[in-house]
């Protein structure tokens, strides 16, 4: 494997609350692994017992893992002294955080801190002269609204592009078949307005379309009961939490990608979505319409609108083979996103923080 010299000697020191299934925490493996590739030596500390053993182990062997296995919640004093002896002793170039709450319990190296703000309606509480990376050019901009001083760059999330499976070419189907992908918490993620628009488009006379949402969360039961209240049970479909590989080699199965995101401030999937192949619905303004080059490769529709929502797909299927060339153009778009290019500049932004030039 090659390595840059010019990371030979960097120490990473990454820090997180958990290590569970989600959209930041997996990209966050590829970025150490990405780091470690690159010639740094990387140390990850996880402060709770939430682990999921499955993706740690997908971590590079040579990263140094130190498990503080706390309890959630426990004594916040006696975890700021244990965390900041753990600096002291690693003493790393550069430490990076994944977690607003991070920014108050690390006094130590504070001028080698980095945090990365993974959403919009983040707290800004702790993050008074902390350097911040921004995930979208939306991200920065709440940030700046919330911290017009604050020192921040956009450092775009990264997926693994080559490694999911690309659509092939079909007719449109009998039954039209769109995927949202995601924790099930409608609040911010807008499952229900998703519902609610195969439900108007039912009664419009458009009975041929299906939904089926990959992930689970606290809203499952009643989502599944809205389902059922509006007379889709038939139509929405759950098939739970599923890893990253399944995802990559089953998104081409399905017809589109439909994020109807309350906020959002980058949506992984939808770049995952469009090095699939797969046409995109996305609400307008938000981080995942930002991902889809500001809506020139999707349908927009307005945000909290069920109506504005079915809509849009039902302009997407009336449109279907114009939809599928801006998909074509997505797949090649979407190479920006690209992990290798999230990794390369993180280390670019590690060294402008240590030499001071940020």
């Amino acid at each position: 494997m090659q390595t840059s010299s010019n990371n030979d000697n960097l120490h990473i020191l990454h820090c997180n609350f958990s290590m569970t299934t989600g959209g930041a925490e997996t990209m966050l493996v590829d970025i150490i692994n990405g780091q470690i590739a690159k010639g740094a030596h990387v140390t990850y500390i996880v402060i709770n017992n939430l682990i999921d053993e499955s993706l740690l182990s997908k971590l590079d062997k040579r990263t140094d893992i130190i498990r503080m296995d706390r309890k959630p919640g426990s004594n916040p004093l006696l975890l700021m002294w244990k965390l900041n002896s753990l600096i002291a002793k690693i003493n790393p170039d550069i430490i990076h955080v994944h977690n607003h709450k991070l920014c108050r319990l690390i006094r130590r190296k504070r001028d080698r801190l980095l945090y990365t703000v993974h959403d919009i309606n983040t707290t800004m509480k702790y993050t008074a002269n902390v350097r911040m990376a921004a995930i979208t050019d939306a991200v920065e901009s709440y940030i700046r609204q919330s911290r017009p001083d604050a020192k921040v760059a956009t450092i775009l999330n990264g997926i693994r592009t080559q490694e999911i499976k690309p659509r092939e070419d079909r007719p449109l189907p009998d039954t039209f078949r769109l995927v949202q992908v995601g924790r099930l918490t409608s609040r911010k993620k807008g499952q229900d307005i998703l519902i609610d628009a195969v439900g108007i488009l039912k009664k419009r006379g458009i009975d041929n379309v299906e939904v089926t949402f990959i992930g689970d969360g606290p809203d499952y039961d009643c989502l599944k009961a809205r389902a059922a209240s509006i007379g889709v049970s038939t139509r929405v479909h759950f098939a739970g939490l599923r890893d990253r590989e399944y995802i990559y080699t089953t998104l081409k199965d399905y017809d589109a990608m439909c994020h109807p995101s309350r906020w959002e401030g980058f949506g992984l999937i939808i770049a995952e979505a469009m090095a699939a192949g797969l046409p995109l619905l996305v609400t307008a303004g938000d981080g995942p319409w930002e991902v889809a080059d500001h809506g020139r490769l999707c349908i927009s529709f307005t945000g909290d609108n069920p109506e504005a929502c079915a809509n849009a797909i039902q302009q997407l299927i009336s449109n279907y083979n114009e939809a599928l060339r801006i998909a074509a153009d997505g797949r090649e778009f979407v190479a920006k996103y690209d992990i290798s290019n999230t990794v390369d500049n993180y280390l670019k932004l590690y060294s402008a923080i240590i030499k001071g030039e940020f």
